[in-house]
């Protein structure tokens, strides 16, 4: 461990003075193997960022501009601006990428599983079943109408406050559970490929027969994310312990101690009734 301190101090003072320079040509130095560390169960990071993208780490005050390759914390609140996108890449095999519009934070993250609370905007994503095979895989989706479980599937999420929760599933099926009502909490429904369903607060999930305009235009940009789960792949490079404590050290400012409060949303199935 101390010889992986030492080799980080050293990439430190080279960069010493070059805060801005991008995050990718940092993380060229820490490609190199860091003795007998152990691997991070959480390897979740920042993938490729356009436009207006902030982020707002838990326990801090001031949003900051994310660099590629930073790695994400639970409790990290993402936002993304009219032009923005970005990419969530939770692991290897799991890519998220948030639409322009939209506000996530992300609970928790492990190498196979996490949460990510969607509150609004939309977002299309991909588990890569065939790389996690013979690995149970649990990624859940809050959002104010709906809980998504997704296990191996492309899909696509889009949250507004007038039209509820809308997926659509292009390959595999995801698990749709509806917010919890006055009368309890309701059975999933598995949403099958080639569906879309909606939910609305206090209503049953809908299952459409066909695509909506919306879930249309997401889907065109599934070919992309193939393309681009695909490079995530091919260059995967896991993160130790050290070095992701490092890379938030360079470029996120710890939060004080009295500041470490929860801000994530709570779950959605146990949220309260909505009121007249």
């Amino acid at each position: 461990m101390n010889s992986s301190i030492s080799f980080l101090s050293g990439i430190d003072r080279l960069f010493r003075g070059a805060s801005r320079r991008p995050l990718h040509l940092f993380l060229i130095f820490l490609s190199f193997p860091l003795f007998a560390e152990p691997l991070s169960e959480n390897q979740a990071r920042f993938g490729v960022i356009t436009g207006d993208v902030g982020l707002l780490a838990q326990g801090a005050s001031e949003w900051i501009d994310p660099h590629e390759g930073l790695p994400i914390e639970p409790g990290d609140h993402i936002r993304t601006g009219v032009d923005g996108k970005v990419e969530i890449v939770s692991s290897d095999h799991a890519l998220w990428i948030l639409q322009p519009e939209t506000e996530a934070v992300v609970e928790h993250t492990e190498t196979n599983a996490g949460r990510v609370d969607l509150s609004s905007g939309s977002l299309v994503g991909k588990v890569d079943s065939e790389r996690a095979a013979g690995t149970a895989q649990l990624w859940e989706f809050n959002t104010p109408a709906a809980v998504l479980a997704v296990r191996g599937t492309e899909f696509a999420i889009d949250v507004s406050r007038r039209e509820g929760t809308r997926l659509g599933v292009f390959e595999g099926s995801v698990d749709m559970e509806p917010a919890e009502t006055a009368e309890g909490l309701q059975p999933p429904q598995k949403i099958p490929s080639g569906r879309e369903a909606t939910a609305r607060r206090g209503q049953p999930i809908q299952l459409l027969t066909r695509f909506s305009s919306r879930t249309t235009v997401l889907s065109a940009l599934c070919p992309a994310l193939r393309r681009r789960q695909k490079q995530i792949e091919d260059t995967w490079s896991p993160f130790t312990p050290t070095v992701r404590a490092e890379l938030r050290r360079r470029y996120v400012t710890p939060p004080s101690k009295h500041s470490m409060i929860r801000r994530s949303h709570p779950r959605t199935r146990r949220s309260p009734p909505p009121t007249e």
